[in-house]
């Protein structure tokens, strides 16, 4: 942070600039395209749970540029994807469709000339997890659960021999982890051999299950109760619990569960291309109907003298978006939700969803489903808080099909009602479901050359959220005087709810603030200047509190909720 003194009495805080993120700067690794080879297009396809996402991308004036984009429910034809798209581009500039060689009379070569990247949502499969020690056991599952895996799990210190058996060879359970650590501490050296005698018996009665073992776990009688297992040696656990995001258990873990083209693992990469090319901290929050994942991504200075970027991801099962097999969590979405409705119906409503995901998109089904998809996003920053932390970020981006659900504003509201951090944070959504296919190249360079050459297709700018702490609701708060381009406006501004301010996608400018009290907005201060950025939510100046409070009767809370919501979903039934 800077300091700069304007001329009054206190100080002007000066937040970090930050570019736009619909206008990527350029970084020294970045160039006008990816492999030179490539054909003057490619597709993109995103084989989702719940949709097929496709793009068809193309070079236009010696840069890449989206061209068209569309969705279909789950298996659907990839083939029949594509081929809708290259009619739209036909059909909505033919000039531009004959000249990267997709003209009409082509046919179907295009389908086959240009090449595809191709990511798939892999949905989360359950593991057993058999442990000698309670503490063995939560390092275990902490990764695979962060790794995206289901788990039930057991320990030889508390379950007998026959009890693992049955929880590991259970319907749905697809592979077995078997671990101690390493070295073994004294009260699991008996107990790693007989989890081996355990693990003989439930291959035994579970034929071609892939068995992990993570430790000093002897393979003698495995070999010796079957002799071709699926053994799959892995790392010990190590570290403290909320240490292992970083961990190679769970890294190997992920690896085997997930393969190289799944699309959230691909979003690790993809972040890591985003905050060197725009050399801003980076968090990804994908919602998906079989799972979730946090990606954290932080540029800092290579040795080359370039740009590297740290990459943190973890995944959450448990924060899906129609998930409720938890404690709680339809009443949570009961909480968020602006209609009335009895407990048996919004479950009923919540399975319907759960079971045809692209269904009930009008009326209350979309208010319904920006409900459940503000319950997950509290699910995931929940669950992984403690591992990646909770500090301030340049910009938010919501992936997977559930953001896309919603109307584009309404998608910055549910960030400002759930991600509730004092700062200023740009906010967009990954659109056309780019991210997880641009993930799967393998090489940093050319992965974030396709995103600098994106540009602003990329990612659908949302706007700037400006959240302070400190206000006294329902007072007057202070003012904005917002410049750019040249213009300048002034709003006054009163604590307790939203202010809104109109700022186009590729708009920038800066904000001048100046609140009647000590405020936190990162610092501390009086007197804050922020670079903000448009989108198709503008500026939302979000004075409301920190955590946000709510009334407690569902008929007031409703009635608040609906106010905030009408005021950025402008077609939302009254």
């Amino acid at each position: 942070m800077t300091h700069v003194e304007p001329g009054a009495a206190e100080p002007l805080v000066a937040t970090r600039p930050a570019s736009s993120p619909a206008v990527p700067a350029s970084s020294a690794r970045a160039v006008a395209a990816p492999a030179d080879d490539w054909q003057s297009a490619f597709f993109t396809l995103d084989h989702g749970t719940a949709t097929l996402a496709g793009a068809l991308v193309g070079r236009v004036d010696r840069r890449w540029r989206l061209l068209a984009a569309a969705a279909l429910p789950a298996g659907s034809n990839p083939d029949t994807l594509l081929g809708l798209l290259v009619d739209r581009l036909r059909s909505a500039d033919p000039a531009r469709a004959e000249a990267i060689g997709g003209g009409p009379g082509r046919g179907s070569e295009p389908l086959a000339a240009w090449p595809r990247l191709v990511a798939t949502s892999v949905p989360a499969a359950t593991l057993a997890v058999i442990a000698a020690t309670e503490r063995t056991r939560a390092r275990l599952e902490e990764a695979a659960v962060g790794a995206g895996w289901n788990t039930v799990a057991g320990s030889a210190e508390r379950t007998d021999p026959l009890a693992l058996t049955r929880l590991a060879t259970r319907p749905g359970v697809v592979a077995l982890l078997v671990g101690v650590a390493d070295p073994p501490d004294a009260d699991e050296r008996d107990l790693a051999a007989e989890l081996a005698v355990a693990a003989a018996g439930i291959a035994a009665r579970r034929p071609g299950m892939r068995i992990f073992l993570a430790g000093p776990v002897p393979e003698a009688p495995l070999l010796d109760a079957w002799r071709a297992p699926v053994i799959v040696r892995l790392p010990a656990p190590a570290g403290a619990p909320g240490e292992l995001a970083a961990s190679t258990l769970r890294a190997a873990l992920a690896a085997a569960r997930g393969g190289p083209d799944d699309s959230r693992r691909a979003l690790a990469p993809v972040a890591g291309s985003l905050a060197r090319v725009l050399g801003l901290r980076v968090e990804i929050l994908e919602i998906g109907v079989s799972g979730a994942a946090r990606v954290v991504a932080s540029p800092s200075p290579a040795d080359d003298g370039g740009i590297a970027a740290s990459v943190q991801i973890v995944e959450v099962p448990d924060a899906a978006l129609f998930r409720m097999d938890r404690p709680g969590s339809v009443d949570r979405i009961d909480y968020w939700f602006t209609q009335s409705l009895d407990r048996a119906r919004l479950r009923d409503r919540l399975a319907e969803l759960a079971v045809a995901p692209w269904s009930d998109l009008d009326a209350d089904g979309a208010l319904l489903r920006a409900a459940a998809l503000r319950g997950a996003v509290e699910r995931l920053l929940a669950a992984t808080d403690p591992v990646l932390g909770h500090g301030g970020v340049d910009l938010v981006i919501g992936a997977g099909g559930a953001w896309s659900a919603v109307p584009a504003p309404a998608a910055a509201h549910i960030v400002a009602d759930v991600v509730r951090r004092p700062g200023a944070v740009q906010v967009a959504i990954d659109h056309a479901r780019l991210l997880g296919p641009i993930g799967t190249i393998a090489d940093d360079a050319g992965r974030d050359a396709l995103v600098a050459g994106l540009g602003e297709d990329l990612l659908l700018p949302l706007g700037t959220i400006v959240t302070p702490r400190g206000l006294r609701p329902n007072r007057p708060a202070g003012r904005l005087v917002l410049e750019t381009g040249g213009a300048r406006s002034e709003v006054e501004l009163v604590a307790g709810g939203f202010t809104l301010v109109d700022l186009a996608p590729g708009a920038s400018g800066t904000a001048e603030l100046a609140f009647r009290g000590t405020t936190e907005l990162g610092p501390r201060g009086r007197r804050f200047q922020v670079a903000v950025s448009g989108g198709l939510a503008g500026l939302l100046l979000d004075l409301r509190d920190i955590p946000l409070r709510l009334p407690e009767r569902p008929d007031r809370r409703r009635e608040l909720l609906g106010t905030w919501e009408r005021a950025l979903w402008p077609e939302r039934d009254a």
